[in-house]
């Protein structure tokens, strides 16, 4: 993964780690390579159980992370045992986000997954629940803590055209969150779809997304690396027509693949886009 960041360019990222054990491991090898996010007990949040998470909380800055990280993409339930009724703006859980907000702590909050996935595998909605939920579940916690920095992966789990005005809407309203590229097929899939929206909304919040690319270091295949950043290259970088997606994707194989039509953003914005904000925002 680090070979193929050098390759292009990267030289500093965001590390969310699973365990002391990689964190120790990353931090001595790569000692000025991570901005290290701890990642937070599902375990415990999925049972409200909220004191052994403000715990992990009041020691996060003195074990070296700078931010947190909580995961809730609908497949948490095949992993977690998560009561039937669970919200994450349940009150319960306000404590959490309060901790966060009150130590300076910004918070990287994973809530939804491709528009595709809820048409396939998480067609039970009884078990997985509606992303309109879970989106109106997050726009409630976001309602509660504006002085809480929030960083929402993958474009705020909404690329998809129709749901850009929405997130365009908690831009506007929600001046403390971020969102980033993170997952390089959905967004090379989506934002491609309605390429003259997606390069509006680029210009017009370029001060607010960061570049990322979902990437996982258990990984070893190089084209796996390589094909994520040459997407979002042609996506971001060019103003090419119907190039196809570099390496496959599941979710439109049998229909003609993904195709990228760029965005040709401006240097400015991509001088933002994959520096400048980072920068800017976690003092890299």
């Amino acid at each position: 993964m680090i070979a193929i960041e050098d390759d292009f360019g990267v030289s500093k990222q965001i590390g969310i780690v699973h365990n002391e054990e990689g964190f120790r491991a990353a931090k001595e090898k790569y000692p000025h390579r991570f901005i290290f996010a701890k990642y937070l007990s599902l375990k415990d949040i999925a049972q409200y159980n909220v004191e052994p998470v403000l715990d992990e909380i009041s020691k996060i800055k003195d074990q070296g992370y700078s931010l947190a990280k909580s995961w809730f993409g609908p497949r948490w339930r095949d992993w977690v045992d998560v009561p039937k009724d669970f919200r994450i703006n349940h009150r319960k859980l306000e404590p959490i986000f309060q901790a966060l907000e009150d130590n300076g702590i910004p918070l990287i909050i994973h809530i939804g997954d491709p528009d595709t996935y809820y048409a396939s595998q998480y067609r039970d909605s009884e078990k997985y629940g509606t992303k309109d939920e879970h989106l109106r579940q997050l726009e409630d916690v976001l309602s509660r803590h504006p002085k809480l920095k929030f960083q929402i992966p993958h474009f705020g789990s909404q690329p998809e055209a129709h749901r850009l005005p929405n997130l365009t809407r908690w831009m506007d309203k929600f001046p403390n969150i971020v969102v980033d590229t993170a997952s390089s097929r959905w967004m090379a899939r989506e934002l491609s779809k309605d390429s003259k929206k997606a390069r509006e909304f680029m210009l017009k919040y370029s001060d607010r997304v960061l570049f990322g690319t979902d990437l996982s270091a258990n990984q070893d295949d190089r084209d796996y690396f390589s094909g994520r950043y040459v997407a979002q290259r042609i996506l971001w970088e060019t103003n090419e027509r119907d190039t196809p997606l570099p390496f496959p994707d599941a979710d439109t194989k049998d229909a003609g693949g993904t195709v990228i039509n760029g965005l040709d953003l401006p240097l400015s914005v991509l001088d933002k886009l994959y520096w400048g904000n980072a920068k800017r925002l976690y003092m890299v």
